[in-house]
C-alpha cells in the first residue's frame, strides 16, 4: 500500500490535539444540531494549523438525507476541503495515512492497516500543464498501472454520488501480478482530484466491502470556509 503521494494533518477538534503537517485534518465530534460550528474562541489555536481559516462551517443538512450523526473528518490543503466519514465497521487512520503519503486510510475495526485483507484510502492529485482536468489524471493512472502486468485489467464501473450529488468517475483495477482488486472513485474538483479508493488481495472480502466502498464515497462533500484563508 505504499507510494500514494500526499500528507496528512491531524487535528481533533475537541480536545486540540495537533500533529503538524503540510496537510491539514480535523476530526468534528457528533454534536447535534445539524450544522456544526468551531467556536471563535478556538481559532486562535487553530488559525496556523488550519492554513489561516478562522471559522469553520459545516452544513451537513441535504435534501433527502436521513437525520444522522453529524461528524466526519476534514481535509484541509492548498485548493481543496473536504469532508470524509468513515462507515460503520471501519476505522479511520491519518496518522497512518502519514506515512503512506495518504490524506486518510481505513480498516475494518478490530484489524490493522498492515493486517487487513480488505483497506480503503483516499488521496489527492494536484491537477497540472501535464494532468490539467480529470480525464487525463485517470488516463495517466491508467497507463502506469497497465505497465506493471500484461494480465492486469481495467474496467468501467457505474459512477458514484457523492453527499452532495456530484458524480465520481468510478473503474476497477484488477492487478494480476499480485491478484489484487481495487475500485477506485475520481472527485473531479477545479484544482484537484480526490480519489478514494478500496484495495483487496481477496476478490470475496473485496466484495464484502464494496458496501462500506460506497458509503465512504457518498459521504464525500467540500466545504467552503467561513473565511478566506
Amino acid at each position: 500500500m505504499e507510494g500514494y503521494p500526499c500528507a496528512t494533518q491531524a487535528v481533533l477538534a475537541n480536545d486540540l490535539h495537533v500533529h503538524e503537517h503540510p496537510f491539514a485534518t480535523a476530526v468534528i465530534s457528533a454534536i447535534p444540531p445539524r450544522t456544526l460550528l468551531l467556536k471563535a474562541h478556538l481559532m486562535k489555536a487553530l488559525k496556523p494549523i488550519l492554513l489561516g481559516l478562522l471559522l469553520l462551517t459545516i452544513s451537513t443538512s441535504t435534501p433527502g438525507q436521513k437525520p444522522d450523526r453529524t461528524d466526519g473528518t476534514i481535509f484541509a490543503g492548498p485548493h481543496i476541503s473536504f469532508v470524509l466519514k468513515e462507515p460503520a465497521g471501519w476505522t479511520m487512520d491519518t496518522e497512518v495515512a502519514r506515512s503512506q503519503d495518504l490524506q486518510a486510510v481505513l480498516y475494518p475495526e478490530g484489524s490493522s492497516w498492515k493486517d487487513a485483507v480488505a483497506v480503503m484510502y483516499a488521496r489527492v492529485i494536484y491537477k497540472d500543464k501535464t494532468q490539467d482536468s480529470i480525464e487525463k489524471v485517470i488516463s495517466h493512472d491508467v497507463d502506469e498501472f497497465l505497465k506493471l502486468s500484461k494480465d492486469s485489467t481495467v474496467s468501467d464501473s457505474a459512477s458514484l454520488e457523492t453527499r452532495h450529488k456530484k458524480r465520481a468517475v468510478s473503474k476497477v483495477f484488477y492487478d494480476a501480478a499480485n491478484r489484487n482488486y481495487e475500485s477506485v472513485a475520481f472527485i473531479d474538483e477545479p484544482k484537484v482530484v480526490v480519489i478514494v479508493a478500496l484495495s483487496s488481495r481477496n476478490k470475496s472480502e473485496y466484495e464484502k466491502a464494496l458496501s462500506a466502498f460506497k458509503a465512504l464515497v457518498a459521504s464525500y462533500f467540500v466545504f467552503t470556509p467561513l473565511v478566506s484563508p
